[in-house]
């Protein structure tokens, strides 16, 4: 069976991030770093969060708002993106085949002209 994971939005303090970020990555593994001072992590979802690493805050859902207004608006963008990213999407026509009964065959791509 398949291990699962936890994605979880790490916030460092700025003040020796550098350090911090090497310590984070013996915990888990850095998915995305946004220089100074956050990461998305993946750790194994049968291990407590490594929260023991000092200087760091740990979310997996969303971020509190008092932490999110200290964002630039660079860190808040980033912030953004990774929790829509986990959101359910609904795509019409998701898992179907292309040929299926209603749906239109993709165009093909127009070919060179043949050379001589």
């Amino acid at each position: 069976m398949a291990e699962e994971f936890v994605e979880a939005l790490v916030v460092l303090d700025v003040e020796g991030a550098g350090g911090r970020l090497a310590e984070l990555r013996q915990h888990a593994v850095v998915l995305q770093w946004l220089p100074p001072r956050i990461a998305i992590v993946r750790v194994p979802a049968t291990h407590p969060l490594p929260e023991a690493v000092p200087g760091t805050r740990w979310f997996t859902g969303g971020v509190p708002a008092e932490v999110a207004a200290d964002f630039t608006p660079a860190e808040r963008l980033f912030a953004d993106a990774w929790l829509s990213r986990r959101e359910a999407k609904t795509r019409p026509g998701e898992g179907l085949p292309w040929d299926a009964p209603g749906r239109e065959a993709p165009d093909w791509p127009e070919e060179p002209p043949q050379q001589q």
